[in-house]
């Protein structure tokens, strides 16, 4: 049993896409609403998106940049938060980390994308 869960979380650590059309279908037919079936696809899979990007990183680069993405992640997660206190001027934990959270995976879904492309072109490039 161990060793099914464990393939399925690295299937989803190199495919991130394959967490979120797969969240997508169950709750899709669980919820029967495509708005928070979209969110609730959006929020699982975006942490598979965060350790895809740092694993292709480190594949093309040769090197970790895991505290970097995590510090980049505080700091993010700290402006978002001081806009959203300036703007409204109160501060709601679970907005804020809502609005972190899908910022985030617009930012790594296109990173991770990116990155694919351009690994897939470094790697065409030096077997010619």
């Amino acid at each position: 049993m161990d060793d099914v869960i464990a393939h399925l979380v690295a299937a989803f650590v190199t495919m991130p896409l394959l967490s979120f059309f797969l969240v997508y279908f169950f709750a899709r037919k669980l919820l029967k609403r495509k708005r928070k079936s979209f969110y609730a696809a959006v929020n699982v899979s975006t942490l598979f998106f965060i350790i895809a990007v740092h694993f292709l990183l480190a594949v093309l680069s040769g090197k970790s940049y895991l505290w970097h993405i995590i510090f980049f992640l505080l700091i993010m997660h700290m402006l978002i938060a001081i806009g959203y206190w300036r703007k409204n001027e109160d501060f709601h934990f679970f907005t804020v980390f809502r609005l972190f959270w899908r910022a985030n995976f617009l930012l790594f879904s296109s990173l991770y994308f990116s990155l694919l492309i351009y690994g897939m072109i470094v790697r065409i490039s030096s077997n010619l």
